[in-house]
């Protein structure tokens, strides 16, 4: 995938809003699919499924629509914007995972690791992303 041709294409206004429509729709699917495989994981070590799904579904919403601010602003050459949204997506990004840490009791350390890999390599996987569009946005200049 070419970030430089996502980049030029989200410069159009109608491109932009398509672009966040179709980012908060796989934002949203994604919080689906995850709450029930969190559900079938951790239900059985006290997780409420129903408060789970409502924190992911709800802090999806703030993800979505903050991750896209900051790149649109990026993309605008309005660093202090971005980084502001940006800083917002993180928060929205952890709130869920952190509510599986506070209410699974009796977690086994293999069912943890397993967790803390998969959300290290999620988050290895924005940063990428993120990095990646700043040196394309750097060399389309």
């Amino acid at each position: 995938m070419d970030i430089r041709k996502i980049l030029r294409f989200l410069e159009d206004i109608e491109a932009r809003r398509k672009g966040v429509k179709i980012w908060f729709a796989l934002v949203l699917a994604w919080s689906i699919i995850r709450s029930i495989i969190i559900a079938r994981v951790f239900h059985k070590y006290g997780l409420n499924p129903t408060i789970y799904f409502a924190s992911d579904f709800l802090s999806s919403f703030i993800y979505a629509h903050a991750s896209a601010q900051s790149l649109l602003a990026y993309i605008d050459k309005n660093k202090v914007r971005a980084i502001w949204w940006g800083l917002a997506t993180i928060p929205a990004f952890y709130a869920p995972d952190i509510y599986i840490i506070y209410s699974s009791k009796q977690v086994p350390t293999s069912t943890y690791i397993g967790f803390a890999v998969i959300l290290a390599v999620m988050s290895a996987f924005a940063l990428v992303q993120w990095l990646e569009s700043k040196k394309s946005k750097k060399g389309a200049r």
